[in-house]
Order: C-alpha cells, then structure tokens, then sequence
C-alpha cells in the first residue's frame, strides 16, 4: 500500500497520505506514480516549504504546472484540479474539506504548528477568505506521532502549557530512569481540542489511529531513525 485515503465519504474529494513506499527524499513532494495510483495525475500541484510556522496561503488561480511556496505550512483552496500537499515524517497532516462551499485546506501541524493553533487558523481563514460556516467544515486529522512517542522536556511542555492547551487532560508526565521528568503530549487531541474551541463541530472531526513512531513497517519516523531525509506525502485535491 502507498497511500492511505481519507475523507472517502465525499465523492468529489481525494485526499492521501502515503506510507514509506510512497515516501519522497526531502521537500517538495513530487511522486508521480502515487498521484496516477490516485486518480491525480492531472492535477496541478502546489508545494509549500515548510518551516514549522502558521502560515497558510491561498492557492486562487489555478496553476498551469507545480508551484512552489515559500514560507508556508498550510494551504486552502476554492479550486477544482488543484492538489495541495505537505511533508511528513512524524508531524501531524490535517485536512480540511467544506462540501457546502467547496474549499479545501491542508496543513503540516508539528508541535511548532500545533503550538502556534495552525489547524484553527486553517479552518478560520477559509470562514474569512471563502465564506465558510464552520459548521460545515469536515476535518480530518491524519497520521503522525501519537502520545505513545512523543516524549518531550519541560521547556515544550511549557510552551503548550502556557498557552492553556488543556495539558492537564492531554499529557503524561513520567520519571524515566535517570530521574528525569519527561512529558508526553496527545498533538492529534489538542489540535481537535482547539479546532472544537472555534466551532468546528466534534462529529465533523476524524482523527487517525497510526502513530507514524511505532509502526516502522508502515511508516517513516524522524524521531525513531533518529533523524531522516524521507518524508511521507500528503495531499488533497477537489475533482
């Protein structure tokens, strides 16, 4: 399997996630034979590259091949034909689909972005831009490390902390063997904690199961290679 589909409820909407043997070497994303394993190989693409910020641009004209875009970890969208997509190897992907207006959005949330409420602003900036009722907007939160893994120090545990993300419910804390405290965090339950808070409805929320960490068969991990070049492709398209 390359791929992993998502949003399969709508019809005129596609959107993946690759495992491993869909992975790329670094930024941008450009697997051809996982966009035609699809049905996208005639989509424009749009690549952001990433650096772990909020911001989200608006794809408004379709392009007529690839385009890059700097500075960016989110794209929305009005348009037919165009595929967004973003890198992974352990960050969460999050996708926006409203069928009511026909916009799409994606963003690459890792604990930077989730930090920085990307996912909200994503979904914020489509009511702002496209009009959407954020009633209407499906979302579902992809693959990624899941609390299992994703052990942190104190320093990143306060920065979630003190910006309320309900730490209290959603992390561990555990001394490990050398006496060290360290913290684990559920980034797929803040980003759906913070996406509920502006109004996304929690029926409309999906959240994946796989921890990209633990499941080495299937997936690339940073934090489990100790650092890799491979990343795992996201991508979403209206069709």
């Amino acid at each position: 399997m390359k791929y992993i589909e998502v949003f399969p409820q709508f019809d005129d909407v596609v959107g993946f996630f690759s495992t491993q043997r869909g992975a790329s070497e670094g930024y941008p994303y450009s697997r051809e034979d996982v966009f035609a394993e699809v049905g996208l190989k005639d989509a424009a693409v749009v690549w952001p590259k990433q650096i772990h910020e909020d911001h989200i641009a608006v794809v408004s004209r379709r392009p007529e091949g690839p385009i890059r875009i700097p500075d960016t970890d989110g794209l929305i969208t009005d348009l037919k034909n165009v595929l967004l997509t973003t890198v992974h190897a352990d960050c969460l992907p999050v996708y926006f689909f409203d069928p009511e207006k026909g916009v799409i959005g994606l963003v690459h949330a890792g604990w930077r972005g989730s930090a920085a409420s990307i996912a909200s602003k994503a979904a914020e900036k489509m009511t702002a831009v496209f009009g959407c009722e954020k009633s209407d907007i499906h979302v579902y939160i992809g693959p990624g490390i899941s609390k299992c893994c994703f052990e942190i120090g104190k320093e990143v545990y306060d920065i979630f902390s003190k910006k309320s993300f309900f730490m209290e419910e959603l992390a561990d804390k555990k001394v490990n063997d050398s006496g060290e405290t360290k913290y684990y965090i559920d980034l797929k339950s803040v980003n759906r904690r913070q996406l509920e808070n502006i109004g996304i409805k929690p029926e409309n929320i999906q959240q994946s199961s796989h921890c990209t960490c633990c499941e080495p068969r299937l997936f690339c991990s940073y934090r489990r290679e100790g650092g890799t070049d491979k990343r795992m492709g996201a991508g979403l398209c209206m069709i």
